[in-house]
C-alpha cells in the first residue's frame, strides 16, 4: 500500500477546532486538535496513526500503521478495528461493537493506553497507544497514535518474573518448595494470624524426623531427600488454605493450622499425620521408614504471640522424642515449667564447664579368670552448687539440648587422664582407663588427635585407654560415621568397647559392623541372672559368642555375690559393679587398691557375702 494522499486526511474546520459544537450539538469541554498543517509529518512519522469517526469506523491510517497492523487502508476503511485487533479470547461482542461510540468526555483522552493487539497475519504485539480528540466540518474525529512496546514490555516481564523467582527462592526452601524461617515470619506477622490469634484459634505442630541421620548414613544423602520431600508432601496434604506448612531447617518442619478451636482438633490433625508415614516409602526398590515426632501447642491466650506457639510446640517436640520418638505430645503448662526448669539446668551446665563443678568418680574392674583389677572406669560428676553432686544421668539430656555435651566429654577426657595418672603415680602402674564418649565428640575429626595429644602431655600410653561408645551413640551419630571414628581410634592404639550393650536398640548387628575390642554388658542383663533362666541362657550365648569372635566382655551392676558366682560359672571374662566397689574419687579409689589389692584368691566362688562386703569403700 502507497502513502496516504494528502486530500486523504480529515481536515478540521478552524472555527470548530477552536469552539465549534460537536456532533450532536453540545459544546466540547477538552482541547481539540488541528492536523490540517502537516500531512506530510503523518505520513513519514515512526509512531502509527489511524483516524476514526466518532463511532469508531476506520478512515485514514498512515504508512507506520498500516505496517504495525499488517494491513492496508483500503482493506480497513470504513471498519470498526476493535473487531479486528483484539487476540483471540480477547473478543467484544458483536453488539457491542456495533453500539460502540466515542465518548468525548470520557477519561481515555486523558492518558496512555497498553494492550495486547493482533496483526492481520495473527501476530500479536504490545500497543502502547493514546486518543487525541480533532473537530472537523464533518464531525469529531478520532486519532489514535499507537507505538509497538513489545521489546519493552516482554523486557519488564522477563524481570519481573526474574524478580517473583527470587523472591520466591527468598522465602521458600530449594528442596522441599515449602515456605522457610523467613516467610514464616512474615505469615507470623500477618493480619490474618493476628485475627486468629485473638480468638485463640491457631495450633502449631513442630515435626522432626525419626533416625534421618541414620537414614543419611546408611542409604545416602539421596534417600535422605526423598524421606524429607515425602514429609513435605505429607504436609501439604493436610495443609489448609490459611495454614502454613514450612521446613525450618534439617529434617525440622511446622505446620501452622489457623482455626483450630480445640485441642482435639489439633491432636487429630497431628494422628492423621503420624498416621500417613505407616506405609513405607518406596526408593530405589528400598522400603524408607520415615518415622515422625509431632510436638503440638494450642493457642490458650489472645496475648500469646506466633513465636510463643512455636516455641512451646518446640518443647512438646522435645518431650515426644525423650518420651521415644514416633507420638504426639501435647505442650501443656506443666509441660513448660518442666522446661524452664530444664533450661535453667542448661545455663548453670554451661557456667559449670568454666567453673571447675566437674569431677570423676572411677570405679574398679575385676578380671575374673586372672583375680585380679585391671582397670577403671571414670564417671563424670557435678557438684551442683544448688543440687548437689549429680551424676550423669540428671544432665545428660540437657546438656544434649544445651549443644554442650561434647564439652562435657572433653572436659571428662582431661579429668579421667589425670586421674589415670594420679593412679600410676601412686604405684597403680598397670591399671587401664575406660572413659565414656558421646556421638557429639566422638564424630568430631579432631577426637582421635586431641585424645593423643592429652595422652602425650601426660605421659600416658593410647594402649592404657579405653573408648567407650554405647549403641545410643551409634545410632545418633550414624553408623558409618562412628565405624570411621572408632578406626581413627584404634590406629591411634587406643582400645574401644561398646558400652550398654543389650539395651534394644540394635544388639548383636553392631558387633559386626564395627570393630570393637570389648562389649559391656548392661545391667539390665545382670539383674535378673539370678532369678530367670532365660535371662541366664542369653548372657551364657552372648559371651560364648563374643569368645569365639575374639571380644572382650565385662558385665556391668553387679550387685550381689551370687551374680558375680553366675558370671563366673558362664566364664564371663570380667565384671564390674558394686559387688566389688561403688564409684568413688581419686584419692579414695587409690586409698580402696591400697587397702583391698591382692584380693583374695577365691574371691567370687563363695557366696558368703562377708567376703565381698569388706570390699566396698569405707566411710
Amino acid at each position: 500500500m502507497g502513502v496516504a494522499e494528502q486530500s486523504n486526511i480529515p481536515h478540521p474546520h478552524p472555527t470548530d477546532a477552536a469552539q465549534g459544537p460537536s456532533a450532536d450539538g453540545s459544546a466540547p469541554s477538552r482541547p481539540v486538535a488541528d492536523l490540517s498543517c502537516c500531512p506530510q509529518f503523518l505520513n513519514r512519522t515512526q509512531d502509527a496513526i489511524i483516524i476514526q469517526d466518532i463511532e469508531g469506523h476506520v478512515e485514514w491510517m498512515n504508512p507506520a500503521a498500516e505496517a504495525m497492523f499488517a494491513t492496508s487502508l483500503d482493506r480497513v476503511r470504513g471498519i470498526k478495528v476493535m473487531a479486528h485487533v483484539l487476540p483471540d479470547g480477547a473478543r467484544v461482542d458483536p453488539a457491542k461493537v456495533a453500539a460502540f461510540r466515542y465518548d468525548i468526555q470520557s477519561a481515555i483522552f486523558d492518558r496512555d493506553h497498553l494492550a495486547r493487539h493482533k496483526r492481520a497475519n495473527g501476530e500479536t504485539f504490545w500497543n502502547l497507544h493514546s486518543f487525541t480528540l480533532l473537530a472537523t466540518p464533518t464531525g469529531h474525529k478520532i486519532a489514535v497514535t499507537c507505538r509497538d512496546v513489545t521489546g519493552t514490555v516482554e523486557t519488564e516481564q522477563h524481570l519481573r518474573r526474574a524478580k517473583a523467582r527470587l523472591q520466591h527462592a527468598a522465602h521458600h526452601d530449594d528442596l522441599t518448595g515449602l515456605a522457610n524461617r523467613k516467610r514464616l515470619s512474615q505469615y507470623l506477622a500477618s493480619d490474618i494470624v493476628a485475627r486468629a490469634l485473638a480468638e485463640r484459634r491457631v495450633g502449631v505442630l513442630h515435626l522432626d524426623l525419626d533416625k534421618f541421620k541414620e537414614i543419611n548414613d546408611t542409604l545416602g544423602h539421596a534417600a535422605g531427600d526423598a524421606a524429607l520431600l515425602h514429609v513435605a508432601d505429607l504436609l501439604r496434604r493436610f495443609c489448609g488454605p490459611q495454614d502454613l506448612a514450612c521446613r525450618i531447617g534439617g529434617d525440622e518442619f511446622l505446620l501452622v493450622c489457623l482455626g483450630m478451636a480445640t485441642e482435639d482438633a489439633l491432636l487429630t490433625r497431628a494422628e492423621l499425620l503420624l498416621g500417613a508415614t505407616d506405609d513405607p516409602l518406596m526408593w530405589n526398590n528400598q522400603a524408607i521408614r520415615v518415622g515422625l515426632s509431632i510436638g503440638a501447642c494450642l493457642a490458650q491466650d489472645s496475648t500469646e504471640n506466633g513465636e510463643t506457639l512455636i516455641h512451646h510446640a518446640d518443647q512438646a517436640l522435645y518431650e515426644a522424642k525423650t518420651r521415644g520418638r514416633s507420638r504426639v505430645q501435647l505442650y501443656t503448662p506443666a509441660l513448660g515449667q518442666v522446661q524452664i526448669a530444664q533450661n535453667r539446668m542448661a545455663r548453670e551446665l554451661r557456667l559449670a564447664t568454666t567453673e571447675k563443678q566437674l569431677t570423676v568418680h572411677l570405679q574398679p574392674q575385676l578380671d575374673l579368670t586372672r583375680g585380679r583389677i585391671t582397670g577403671c572406669e571414670t564417671l563424670l560428676r557435678w557438684n551442683h552448687p544448688r543440687l548437689g553432686q549429680l551424676p550423669p544421668g540428671a544432665f545428660f539430656e540437657t546438656a544434649r539440648r544445651a549443644g554442650v555435651l561434647a564439652d562435657l566429654d572433653y572436659q571428662s577426657m582431661h579429668l579421667s587422664l589425670d586421674a589415670l595418672k594420679r593412679l600410676h603415680e601412686a604405684g597403680f602402674e598397670d591399671l587401664t582407663l575406660s572413659l565414656n564418649v558421646s556421638a557429639e565428640a566422638l564424630t568430631d575429626v579432631n577426637y582421635a588427635g586431641l585424645l593423643d595429644w592429652a595422652l602425650q602431655s601426660r605421659g600416658l600410653k593410647p594402649a592404657q585407654i579405653c573408648v567407650e561408645i554405647t549403641e545410643t551413640t551409634i545410632l545418633q551419630g550414624g553408623g558409618r560415621t562412628i565405624a570411621t571414628a572408632v578406626e581413627r581410634l584404634k590406629r591411634l592404639g587406643a582400645r574401644v568397647a561398646l558400652d550398654d550393650f543389650g539395651t534394644g536398640y540394635a544388639g548383636l548387628a553392631h558387633i559386626s559392623e564395627i570393630e570393637v575390642d570389648e562389649i559391656k554388658l548392661d545391667c539390665s542383663l545382670t539383674a535378673n541372672i539370678a532369678t530367670d533362666p532365660r535371662n541366664r541362657a542369653i548372657v551364657r550365648s552372648i559371651i560364648e559368642l563374643c569368645r569365639k569372635l575374639g571380644t572382650h566382655v565385662t558385665a556391668e551392676g553387679v550387685e550381689t555375690a551370687e551374680q558375680l558366682r553366675l558370671l563366673r560359672v558362664a566364664r564371663c571374662p570380667a565384671i564390674q559393679g558394686f559387688v566389688l566397689a561403688h564409684p568413688q574419687p581419686c584419692d579414695d579409689m587409690i586409698a580402696w587398691l591400697s587397702a583391698n589389692l591382692p584380693l583374695p584368691a577365691d574371691f567370687g566362688k563363695d557366696p558368703d557375702t562377708s567376703r565381698v562386703t569388706r570390699l566396698h569403700p569405707r566411710a
